[in-house]
């Protein structure tokens, strides 16, 4: 199996445990894991086009917010949770970690390239969330709109 295979089979085990941990119900459950497994899936193949982390989370995160309103609709359930459970492949656990870990080691180049790499990821994902939470609002309301 190639190790892109086995990171979407990981991202798919960690949104399935968040959906267990948000109580979502049977079906839920499965289609919130899914939506983790694409947005990983989604980063990875921006990734190796565009390189670097901004660009990669923005487009995954906008994928993950799109497949959360559409999930919701579906499912007649609030979007955080589907949002919440797709997104979690993306959160910059590690780097949050290794930022940590250079504050209490001292290790100030550690500290400052982790540090750089987590913010960047967070802003992504954040700015990619936005997109769709704006996009989604102005298209709701431009379809509600009588014509004249």
């Amino acid at each position: 199996m190639t190790e892109m295979a086995v990171q979407i089979i990981t991202a798919f085990i960690g949104s399935f445990g968040f959906a267990v941990f948000f109580r979502m119900k049977g079906k839920q459950i499965l289609l919130a894991a899914a939506g983790g497994a694409a947005t990983w899936a989604v980063y990875l193949m921006v990734a190796v086009q565009a390189g670097g982390y901004f660009i990669p989370n923005v487009i995954a995160a906008i994928f993950a917010a799109i497949y959360a309103e559409i999930m919701a609709r579906v499912n007649k359930a609030p979007a955080t949770i589907f949002l919440t459970a797709a997104a979690v492949p993306l959160v910059p656990g590690g780097r949050l970690y290794y930022t940590m870990a250079g504050l209490v080691n001292s290790d100030k180049a550690a500290f400052a390239e982790n540090g750089e790499a987590a913010v960047t990821i967070a802003l992504a994902i954040a700015l990619g969330f936005v997109i769709v939470a704006l996009g989604s609002k102005y298209f709701y309301m431009f379809m509600k709109r009588k014509p004249r």
